[in-house]
């Protein structure tokens, strides 16, 4: 900063360092080798890496000539990518001018950090800051612009310390009440003694001193954070297309994250914890194993012989077509046909197994203590809906266990939370049933495999 008081230091942003190319970040970064040779360079034996700035460190120079016995200090500062270097420049000029315009849009819903300019959703920001933002851009030109303020500060354009101040406070996001508010919490009134002097300054004395009647009632402050937030907003998309995109693409996943959740607590709710005794069992269909057909080898034919036909005979078609390709089930076709059309009276599909059981299915209610969660999931699995009305319906056999059920998508094809709910307390129980025999399946076939290796040996 101008006009300063004191000496104070000297201060350096290197990005890049030619002794230790592979240093990409702040944890594979040559530390220990760059404080020594950076020592070496300015032939003192008095520097190490910052403690609460980790990515800096910290060097003390001797003084050249005899006269004066004084020692320097020099802050050096690691850039670890590049295409940040311009950007971190702006940051830490003028005594990190970044921080006052950073204070001016952090309650517009604005946030300024080393990675550049961020929009919040408000929506998010409460509960998730970091997730809540939306990367606008890095180039401190930009960022002037949706300030409202001209590149002097980037050229060096000032003489006093008065004329930063003034340029600051002449951007049209600049409210005097904010910092004034700032200053009425406590809490803030005494971290500012471990800020920069000149921001403190800032906002002690000369916010104070050039605004005699800058503070405003809360209500009348809130108005304005409220107005100003939604057209800061404005002006970002206007100069930003693709910032409004990822911004209301980021808020409506929220939106429906949160819808999503209070779905599954209505539906949750709705599973009855009562078992009846069910008059309806489902039709099972055995599936059947797909084998590859066997293609009979190819052989030279010699000559004047006829090729053999690739289509089959009459006789051998009629033959193959004879065959059953799954197997038929205990329900008759006409059993089938007659059967009501339920939601329920869906068929169900079970893996073969290679012997019968020594006992048949039969399925029980679940544990009193069986996670709500879990029934939640298992009535996902077994659950689909029409895309035309977002009506659901039974599938012939579950989806895998780690399937994640989005019941949002539902509501987004027509179908209401009645609708959802009554699903939920009809068919529970249809769902458990069929659940359980898919479990009887899995448990015989390991049982049977595990003979069979027994056996084998």
């Amino acid at each position: 900063m101008l006009a300063k008081e004191d000496y104070g230091d000297i201060d350096f942003l290197a990005c890049g360092p030619r002794h230790s190319p592979f240093s990409t970040d702040i944890d594979n970064f040559d530390w220990t080798g760059t404080v020594d040779a950076i020592k070496s360079v300015f032939n003192t034996e008095h520097g190490h890496r910052g403690f609460l700035n980790v990515d800096c460190m910290y060097f003390a120079v001797r003084a050249p000539g005899d006269e004066n016995d004084f020692w320097i200090q020099i802050d050096v500062k690691i850039c670890f990518r590049r295409e940040l270097f311009e950007w971190q420049t702006f940051e830490t000029s003028y005594a990190s001018n970044s921080k006052m315009i950073g204070s001016m849009v952090k309650p517009l819903g604005f946030t300024i950090d080393p990675q550049g300019m961020h929009i919040r959703v408000p929506e998010i920001e409460q509960t998730n800051g970091p997730g809540s933002m939306v990367w606008i851009s890095k180039d401190p030109m930009d960022v002037l612009r949706v300030v409202g303020l001209d590149r002097r500060i980037l050229d060096a354009g000032f003489e006093t310390k008065d004329e930063v101040y003034e340029y600051l406070a002449s951007s049209w996001l600049f409210n005097p009440a904010h910092f004034g508010a700032r200053l009425a919490q406590s809490e803030y009134y005494e971290r500012l003694e471990d800020r920069s002097p000149h921001w403190t300054y800032f906002i002690k004395e000369w916010v104070p001193g050039h605004y005699p009647m800058y503070m405003f009632k809360k209500q009348k402050l809130r108005v304005w954070y409220k107005h100003t937030r939604e057209v800061l907003r404005e002006k970002v998309f206007t100069m930003f297309p693709h910032v409004a995109t990822a911004y209301y693409t980021k808020r409506a996943a929220h939106m429906k994250e949160l819808q999503e959740k209070r779905l599954q607590v209505l539906i949750t709710a709705a599973i009855p914890q009562e078992w009846k005794d069910l008059e309806f069992n489902p039709m099972i269909i055995i599936k059947h194993e797909q084998t590859l057909p066997n293609t009979p080898e190819l052989r030279p034919t010699n000559m004047g012989e006829l090729t053999p036909p690739l289509t089959p005979t009459e006789e051998r078609f009629s033959r193959e077509m004879l065959i059953p390709s799954f197997q038929t089930p205990n329900t008759t076709a006409v059993e089938v046909l007659g059967r009501s059309k339920e939601p329920w009276d869906v068929p169900l599909h079970l893996e073969p197994l290679p012997r019968k059981p020594k006992y048949a299915c039969n399925p029980q209610p679940p544990a009193a203590n069986f996670p709500l969660d879990k029934r939640l999931l298992c009535l996902a699995r077994w659950t689909l809906f029409d895309p035309a009305n977002g009506k659901p319906y039974l599938l012939t056999e579950p989806r895998e266990k780690d399937f994640k059920m989005q019941w949002m998508d539902f509501v987004y094809a027509g179908a209401t939370d009645e609708d959802l709910t009554s699903w939920a307390e009809e068919m529970w129980q249809h769902v458990w049933v069929r659940q359980s025999h898919v479990n009887y399946v899995g448990m015989w076939k390991k049982r049977f495999e595990k003979e069979d290796r027994k056996a084998a040996k």
